[in-house]
């Protein structure tokens, strides 16, 4: 098993209220609580306003095709992965789903930051934070990629 790690940021086509969990963003949620564990894979789903991003961890042929299954879903578009490589552990050790919230955030936190703009590292800083101060669900790693 290589363990590494993917980052990808990608626009809900749908709208997105700050901790509303219902239609397809309860779809994904329950999909990645149900998915991520039983294939090993670790991390966190970010949703911001207009935009998700995601931190995966796990083993690398099981990212990759849980990439691709991801790239096929309808129910985000300008899917762009920020970056897929090896790494030497896990930041994530679970598997959650947080909203970036306003009344949570720490003060000089950026409400709205520009995704487009941002580097891996701090993608992967914005989701500690977010893994910090919105976590609305989480499950604990559990399986093996199936990939493997």
């Amino acid at each position: 098993m290589t363990l590494s790690r993917l980052i990808y940021i990608s626009r809900p086509a749908f709208p997105i209220r700050a901790g509303w969990l219902q239609g397809p963003l309860a779809d994904i949620l329950s999909a990645g609580l149900r998915n991520n564990p039983e294939n090993g894979l670790t991390g966190l789903l970010g949703v911001e306003r207009n935009r998700f991003f995601q931190i995966l961890e796990g083993d690398i042929a099981c990212l990759t095709l849980t990439f691709e299954r991801i790239a096929r879903d309808k129910r985000h578009f300008d899917i762009r992965r920020v970056t897929l490589e090896p790494v030497s552990r896990r930041l994530f050790d679970d598997w959650a789903v947080a909203f970036a919230m306003r009344a949570t955030l720490p003060p000089g936190a950026p409400a709205e930051p520009d995704f487009e703009a941002m580097s891996a590292e701090e993608i992967l800083a914005r989701g500690q934070l977010l893994r910090q101060t919105g976590v609305v669900a989480e499950r604990e790693r559990i399986g093996f990629c199936k990939a493997s």
